[in-house]
């Protein structure tokens, strides 16, 4: 007994020693970082950020406690990211099942059989009746007997090419792919509501600015039948003011109809039934602060991407299968043994002499699998090869989609300046209009026409405004959240 255990304990040592892991272990592709994005990005004003999930943090940039309170609920409440949560879940007991292959695997049984030997046979195999003492090899034909039988089954197999290993590996990155995904529902989440409520605040200050629109045109209807009730004004400039006035009432309607479809989305995003969120109306330009971006951002913010780290995993998963595949060319050596208690009668279940085991390697070597083993490593390695242009691709349109919103973003502040500019010298025509139509130097023409650029332009400019927001939310999204300014920037 001894002298076999050592013999066997040797064995496994000199196997495990000389055990070899199959395949490469997985190194990180080269990443061509485009030639233009160096000038793009050329700046010292940023970092890095350290947290892990910079997308929880990033909306506060916007000022403004209301819409983070629906950001926060959206991230408790919302039916994807709970969905996508109970995947990572998934995801975590899957490595668990891939790991427990490493370990040994034991099962216990236990039985009871009453056992007949035909008596047309000339003897069977049997165990010892209770008559005498000592198990029988066969039993007489006709023999009735009992036989209670405990077992505790082992089998372990040896991971010496690192199938089971690689699977393991393959299982983490699986899970790790999971929740790369989860932080991009969340990190989409958090967009949309953003998106939803710029929109809602803006379609709130247009309607102010109909309603507005709809006071002045109203006053000056009111003015305009006065004058062509004494002849100082024609009824073509009355019906002209009238048409103006049904005009921008009927702004009000279709501005509300359409932030009341705005506000349901904004709901459904923030996991609560349609009509249930109450949002007073509150104009775009007094509840959000336009954030200052820094003049540009590092390229290494795009290894927070959870697209990006997402391809990644499932890279390193098609390499590690790529191992798992060529361990299945090689033997598979496992321990299998089975100890236990068996007796045909109760009473001596329990003893000494019903004691029972066996133990030792077995070796399955594949010969023949009628090209199972090749079609595994061949699907193993085409995999890998689709990933990695998967994953070059990712990295590409992340490179495009933070060029393309930075370039929107200084376009947009261009714009602002420029329509501020309209805006103003807008406003200050319609007050030179009034003067010099009330004074009768002017026709109301020149009025209409003035009120409508105005009108145009102060609808123009909050577009815009809630455009460069939505940008803005659009650039923390393609950068995987947030930026944090840099503590230890030298002064200039």
């Amino acid at each position: 007994m001894s002298t076999t255990a050592n013999k066997l304990a040797m064995m496994l040592v000199g196997l495990i020693l000389s055990s070899c892991v199959q395949g490469k272990d997985y190194q990180r592709p080269m990443v061509e970082v485009p030639d233009g994005w160096s000038r793009m990005t050329n700046t010292t004003d940023t970092s890095i950020a350290s947290a892990h999930q910079p997308e929880a943090e990033w909306w506060k940039a916007f000022q403004n406690e209301e819409l983070s309170g629906l950001i926060e609920q959206a991230l408790q409440q919302n039916h994807d990211v709970k969905r996508a949560l109970a995947r990572v879940l998934e995801g975590r007991a899957s490595v668990m099942s891939a790991t427990a292959g490493l370990y040994p695997q034991m099962n216990l049984s236990s039985s009871y059989s009453n056992i007949a030997v035909s008596k047309n046979t000339l003897a069977g195999l049997g165990l010892a009746t209770g008559q005498q003492s000592g198990p029988k090899v066969f039993a007489t034909p006709g023999t009735t007997f009992d036989l209670w039988n405990s077992a505790l089954d082992l089998r372990w197999e040896m991971d010496f090419w690192g199938r089971i290993r690689r699977g393991r590996e393959a299982a983490v990155a699986d899970a790790q792919a999971i929740e790369q995904d989860a932080r991009a529902v969340a990190l989409t989440l958090v967009s949309d509501v953003g998106q939803s409520y710029f929109r809602i605040r803006e379609l709130d200050e247009q309607l102010d600015i109909a309603k507005r629109t709809l006071d002045v045109r109203q006053e000056y209807l009111d003015i305009i039948q006065k004058r062509a009730s004494v002849g100082l004004a024609s009824d073509l400039d009355v019906k002209r003011t009238e048409v103006l006035v049904a005009e921008a009432a009927g702004l009000i309607p279709d501005l509300a109809r359409t932030r009341a479809l705005e506000t349901h989305r904004l709901e459904v995003l923030t996991g609560m039934s349609p009509g249930s969120l109450d949002l007073q109306s509150k104009p775009l330009r007094t509840v959000v602060i336009q954030p200052n971006i820094p003049v540009g951002l590092p390229s290494q913010l795009l290894e927070r991407r959870p697209d990006i780290l997402q391809a990644e995993a499932t890279l390193i998963a098609s390499n590690a299968r790529i191992g798992q595949a060529r361990a299945y060319f090689f033997p598979t050596l496992s321990i299998t043994g089975q100890g236990g208690l068996q007796s045909a009668e109760f009473s001596n279940w329990f003893t000494g002499n019903s004691s029972s085991y066996s133990i030792g390697p077995s070796i399955i070597l594949p010969i023949f699998q009628g090209g199972t083993n090749l079609a595994r490593l061949d699907s193993a390695e085409s995999r890998y090869v689709q990933m990695l242009e998967s994953y070059q691709q990712t990295i590409l349109l992340a490179f495009r989609e933070v060029a393309d919103v930075l370039t929107s973003l200084r376009a947009r502040a261009e714009q602002l300046a420029r329509q501020r500019e309209q805006l103003s010298a807008a406003q200050e025509a319609v007050r030179l209009a009034d003067i010099r139509y009330r004074t009768g130097l002017v026709n109301y023409l020149d009025v209409l026409d003035a009120q409508r650029t105005e009108l145009a332009a102060e609808t123009q400019l909050v577009l815009t405004e809630r455009t460069r927001l939505t940008d803005m939310v659009s650039l923390f999204k393609a950068l995987g959240g947030g930026w944090t300014p840099s503590s230890n920037r030298n002064p200039a």
